[in-house]
């Protein structure tokens, strides 16, 4: 499938219906109360109706895997060395003991909604597990990984009835679902998963994760459309496009796709990373402000990972989320390197949302410069495919290299929110 080609048009947002011109930077609107559409519709991405998927059809392609599986075998840097730095992790290993399964998933308990303790970590660390061994076996052929992956996948369709909690289970229906379908995508064309246990798990995501995804980005659980931070919109995102991608569904694809281009809360794109503002004199590209750079760092940091997400699982099916207005996602990753990596001071638009809480500056807070595994995929995409300079992500990319992920880097749940390892997956 040809990429959807996107018309770059050079200052020009809409903003409620009418365009506006300046000469240094781009409002992409303000927050409001409303589903108000500020995209410029010339500009936007559409899915096909007769739409094919291909798969696998996730984060990586078979073109992906058949890169990957060559350089390893021939020893060739960087996959190698990002190669090693999987394996060393215990994720990845035939031997991996499951953490889970669970009957009721559990993010935001003892809370009135759900007095059980939390469990997430359970799901968390096994659907990273069943990521890891699907690729593992993928690049060596070893079937001892394949059937790791698949008893973790089919151990939690068989046994996870229902997400709990507090208005935190959309965090995880969100991100634990975009990686367990992830990790199943891989594994599809797998022999040895047998085709009615193959059903039975696309049809627990469709039962068990996309209810909570749909019934967050369609309600906000009766808040206004901007209380809930990018995040929060970002992975249910995520976690509908996987599904989608692994039902064959183009009514759910089609449906996050409208959303990024005009959904009502910070999941849409120029909501998400809601000014742009100039480049200085020694940055490469224009500095995309994420709509949390003002409430902590390790929220923004989050943002970049679920936004390259996204725009990799697009780019596999042919639609060109990376480039959307002009670039719009690596203009946010490089404000966010420049100012948690490169350390220097990044301009800031304020900020007020609909419950009126007021950003000032990007928060200088205790997670600034909290390593994420979410650079290489945006640099191999914009820099090496695209040949578009950004220093600052380039700077953020080397600190991690070989990138990891699955903990490593912390050990609760931000550790787990990507998926990481992007020297061995995305490298070209």
């Amino acid at each position: 499938m040809k990429n959807i080609k996107l018309t770059k048009t050079k200052f020009v947002w809409a903003l409620l219906g009418s365009i506006a011109f300046v000469a240094c930077s781009y409002d992409y609107g303000l927050p409001q109360d409303k589903n108000d559409d500020k995209s410029n519709a010339s500009e936007d991405i559409t899915v096909p109706a007769n739409m094919k998927f291909v798969h696998p059809g996730l984060l990586h392609s078979k073109e992906d895997f058949d890169r990957m599986k060559t350089n390893v075998a021939n020893n060739v840097d960087p996959w190698l060395a990002g190669y090693n730095k999987m394996i060393s992790n215990s994720h990845s290993s035939a031997t991996y003991v499951m953490k889970g399964p669970v009957a009721t998933l559990i993010r935001g308990g003892g809370s009135k909604e759900e007095p059980l303790s939390d469990n997430y970590s359970t799901a968390m660390n096994d659907a990273h597990a069943a990521y890891l061994t699907a690729i593992r076996w993928k690049i060596t052929g070893d079937v001892a990984y394949a059937n790791k992956s698949i008893q973790i996948l089919n151990a939690w369709a068989a046994t996870c009835t229902r997400i709990s909690g507090d208005s935190n289970k959309a965090l995880g229906a969100g991100i634990y679902g975009y990686q367990f379908a992830n990790a199943a995508e891989i594994m599809r064309d797998y022999s040895g998963w047998n085709a009615a246990d193959l059903a039975k798990f696309k049809k627990w995501m469709l039962d068990v994760f996309y209810p909570v995804n749909y019934d967050f980005l369609q309600t906000h659980y009766n808040t206004c459309s901007s209380h809930y931070w990018a995040n929060w919109d970002l992975c249910n995102l995520a976690s509908i496009m996987s599904i989608a991608v692994l039902n064959d569904d183009v009514a759910k694809y089609t449906y996050v796709i409208n959303y990024l281009m005009k959904g009502a809360g910070n999941g849409q794109l120029i909501k998400a990373i809601n000014y742009v503002h100039p480049k200085g004199a020694n940055d490469d590209i224009d500095l995309g402000q994420i709509q949390e750079a003002g409430r902590d760092q390790g929220h923004a940091l989050m943002v970049v990972g679920l936004l390259g997400t996204i725009a990799q699982m697009a780019e596999t099916q042919g639609l060109d989320v990376y480039g959307y207005k002009d670039n719009l996602i690596l203009k946010g990753a490089e404000y966010e390197a420049k100012f948690n990596y490169a350390r220097l001071a990044v301009p800031f638009n304020k900020y007020t949302n609909c419950d009126n809480i007021t950003h000032t500056a990007a928060a200088d807070d205790a997670a600034r410069g909290q390593i994420r595994p979410a650079w290489e995929r945006i640099y191999n995409y914009y820099t090496v495919k695209k040949g578009i300079k950004a220093r600052y992500v380039k700077m953020a990319k080397d600190l991690t290299y070989p990138e990891g992920g699955s903990g490593e880097y912390d050990p609760n749940s931000g550790g787990y929110d990507d998926l990481g390892f992007g020297t061995l997956l995305y490298s070209r």
